[in-house]
């Protein structure tokens, strides 16, 4: 990597997508938005507002990371093509990150266990349970009663928990749904799980990354 590292995070796994630039010390700029089913059309939009705000270009890109899934089979594809693209057409590395690790590593390293929840469309959420940021459980797909059947024992759950699931969750487990803005998946985490695993010595080969779906 060059000696003013600039990292671009892609994530567009579910109708939340975001966008973040991490200078290997902070992130320098961040965007989260609704999407619906219009990622497409706004993501490369957002990347080049996010370069614009801090005076950079998409050529002083140095890596790239995405989210991985699971997540919308669409939606997980778009910044995949995106990220994967930009990786060919600029010769940098691209690392991808399952979207689940993205939550967990927003949760941090506390004491209780963390699950992690995301759309998965159909009226079913994917899931993961992780202890200290670690996954402890094998991600599964499941309805919001299986969800709520899941959770035993005081967990802190984060993700993708709408208004009528967070009411459930919270009166018919011992769970402790983390506050929406909280729950909000940010691309700024992403950019920090890319940077530790080019930290780690993987070398970012675009080949290597493919989409991560639930069956």
């Amino acid at each position: 990597m060059s000696a003013t590292p600039l990292l671009l995070a892609l994530d567009t796994s579910t109708s939340t997508a975001g966008v973040a630039l991490f200078d290997s010390q902070r992130v320098v700029s961040e965007t989260t938005w609704r999407a619906g089913r219009e990622h497409s059309t706004r993501l490369l939009v957002e990347v080049e507002a996010a370069l614009e705000r801090i005076g950079r270009t998409v050529q002083e890109l140095t890596g790239l990371v995405v989210a991985r899934g699971p997540g919308s089979f669409t939606g997980v594809r778009v910044a995949l093509s995106v990220a994967k693209g930009m990786a060919a057409g600029l010769s940098i590395p691209l690392w991808g990150v399952n979207s689940l690790d993205v939550l967990a590593h927003a949760a941090g390293k506390v004491d209780l266990p963390v699950r992690a929840v995301l759309e998965a469309g159909r009226g079913r959420y994917a899931t993961g349970l992780y202890a200290r940021e670690v996954l402890v459980e094998a991600p599964r797909l499941a309805t919001l009663e299986q969800l709520i059947g899941l959770v035993a024992e005081e967990t802190l759950l984060i993700g993708d928990i709408g208004p009528d699931a967070r009411r459930r969750l919270e009166t018919e487990t011992p769970a402790r749904v983390t506050d929406p803005a909280g729950c909000l998946r940010r691309a700024g985490f992403l950019a920090e799980l890319g940077w530790r695993m080019a930290q780690a010595g993987d070398p970012g080969d675009p080949h290597a990354v493919d989409a991560v779906y639930i069956s």
